[in-house]
């Protein structure tokens, strides 16, 4: 009971100061949006599963810019691609900041580059990181990709009709351990698969907008995580080892091979000779290597699951519209014929498999709410005043799913995308749209979308892809069976594969066994 006392006490007080603090000027007015409740605002409003379907319905009553009272964290949600390239790109000096996430931080998470602030700290990971991943230095990867995608295929060849999800996301962890830490991946069930997903999935889950109170009222995560009902204080529990085993445990061993003179090429052995040569040091002598480690580390994290979302999505699309499914596989007959399998040099003549990615990453929205900024100093909006301090959220399904720019969004129809069998640059790529905005653009976009690619054509040119239908007969629904969290991923990959033919079956089985240890 005094517990409990005392943080009533504790919360009260907080609250109280927060709103004091939180005055807004009165010299404009605030964006519409609903009323909410006295001092608590539109907290009890906030929705807990996927919030951003609320969001653009509430965006057709209050406008593309709908502002949301909370304590201490006003919240701007920007429901059209007008408002967000005007605020987010056009005036990305003051709005390229990130919030305090209390979750973030309660889970050690806030070393991430991508959940910085804006500040020096963030540019020096944003310059280091981009050495690794600029679009011409990507290709030197293709090998790795290229490896893997094929791995991929034995192993569906082999277990067709089970684990095709996880069989995905194998993929593409194996693809940046490769790249990052020189590992080789061989079991669904590695430590370091398991451990990638569970960390993202922690951070996707805690970072649901409203769903923990501690966001709103900090002082809460002093409250042990034993007292009954303190669910952030027991996800953090959980998910905290995870990420420390995620972030610290490949880059460790690295170190070690390094320091008894075993030193083969990675990001990460190449982040920390760079280290040693500033430092003059040799490499059993320790320094400070965090910026190493934390840029190997968010490679290792952001690219296992937003592109292992985005590919589940392009296996499910593909099991419900088979009609786009054939489409693919006659051009990948026309163009790569029977007698081998798809590589990068393929790319460019393959125009309808690249409208299919395009429209995969429109139609089943990876980060339906991006990531969230945050405005530095005052801002002025079509008439509106943005406090400093607010957390802007863009409503990338929204902007992704908008009939004007995408009509019959609800459908799958890569054709959208081609005109006169190219590309058509007059409709809006929603790459512009799902890596972010502004100077916060995710720097990992070209990697992700050519293991992507690869991923899909092999896929595609070997086997057709099925559903497993659900009770009743029923199909998997893209508007609800999504887990609710910053990735937006299906909850499961219900589809099933077959090889196209005896000579499909008889390329994967040529594949040399190694083919998953390539480099």
């Amino acid at each position: 009971m005094e517990l409990f006392t005392y943080c009533t006490i504790l919360l009260v007080s907080y609250l109280v100061l927060k709103l004091l603090k939180g005055k807004f000027s009165p010299s404009l007015p605030l964006p519409p949006g609903p009323n909410g409740y006295p001092i608590i605002g539109n907290l009890l409003d906030m929705p807990a599963v996927m919030p951003w379907k609320t969001f653009q319905e509430w965006s057709k009553v209050y406008g593309d810019v709908m502002f949301l009272r909370l304590p201490g964290n006003p919240i701007v949600i920007l429901g059209s691609t007008q408002a967000t390239f005007d605020l987010l790109a056009k005036c990305s000096d003051i709005y390229s900041d990130r919030p305090t996430s209390v979750m973030q931080t309660m889970m050690f998470w806030d070393w991430a580059m991508s959940l910085m602030p804006y500040t020096q700290t963030w540019r020096e990971h944003r310059r280091e990181f981009h050495q690794y991943f600029y679009q011409r230095k990507v290709p030197t990867y293709h090998p790795v990709q290229l490896a893997q995608c094929r791995a991929g295929l034995q192993r569906l060849l082999a277990s067709p009709t089970e684990n095709v999800g996880q069989n995905i996301r194998q993929i593409f962890t194996a693809i940046i351990l490769k790249v990052t830490y020189n590992l080789d991946i061989t079991d669904l069930r590695d430590e370091y698969v398991v451990m990638a997903q569970k960390a993202l999935e922690g951070v996707s889950l805690g970072t649901v907008p409203g769903k923990f109170w501690v966001e709103f009222f900090p002082i809460l995560r002093h409250i042990p995580s034993w007292v009954p009902g303190n669910s952030a204080g027991k996800m953090a529990d959980h998910y905290k080892p995870i990420v420390e085993f995620m972030r610290n445990k490949p880059f460790d061993e690295i170190k070690q091979d390094m320091m008894h003179g075993n030193i083969v090429p990675s990001i990460a052995s190449s982040l920390i000779e760079r280290v040693y040569k500033k430092s003059g040091e040799d490499y059993s002598t320790p320094i400070n290597d965090t910026l190493a480690r934390n840029v190997a580390g968010i490679a290792y994290a952001g690219s296992s699951d937003t592109t292992t979302s985005a590919a589940q999505s392009c296996l499910i699309a593909m099991s419900l519209y088979p009609d786009v499914q054939r489409k693919a596989q006659e051009e990948l007959d026309g163009v790569v014929g029977p007698n081998r399998l798809p590589d990068f040099d393929d790319h460019e003549d393959l125009v309808y498999l690249r409208a299919i990615v395009l429209e995969a990453m429109r139609w089943m929205v990876v980060l339906p709410l991006c990531i969230p900024h945050r405005v530095i100093r005052d801002d002025e909006y079509k008439g509106f005043l943005i406090p400093k301090g607010t957390i802007v959220m863009p409503s990338s399904r929204a902007m992704l799913h908008d009939p004007e720019d995408y009509p019959e969004p609800e459908v799958f129809k890569p054709e959208r995308f081609i005109k006169d069998g190219e590309i058509n640059p007059a409709v809006r790529d929603p790459f512009t749209l799902a890596f972010g905005f502004g100077r916060r653009i995710c720097p990992g976009r070209y990697f992700s979308n050519d293991a992507l690619f690869m991923t899909l054509a092999s896929i595609l040119h070997t086997f057709n892809i099925h559903p497993i239908l659900g009770e009743n007969g029923r199909k998997f629904d893209p508007e609800t069976e999504l887990i609710t969290g910053l990735i937006s991923a299906p909850t499961h990959v219900p589809c099933t594969v077959t090889p196209r033919s005896k000579k499909a079956e008889d390329l994967i089985r040529q594949l040399p066994l190694s083919v998953g240890e390539a480099s």
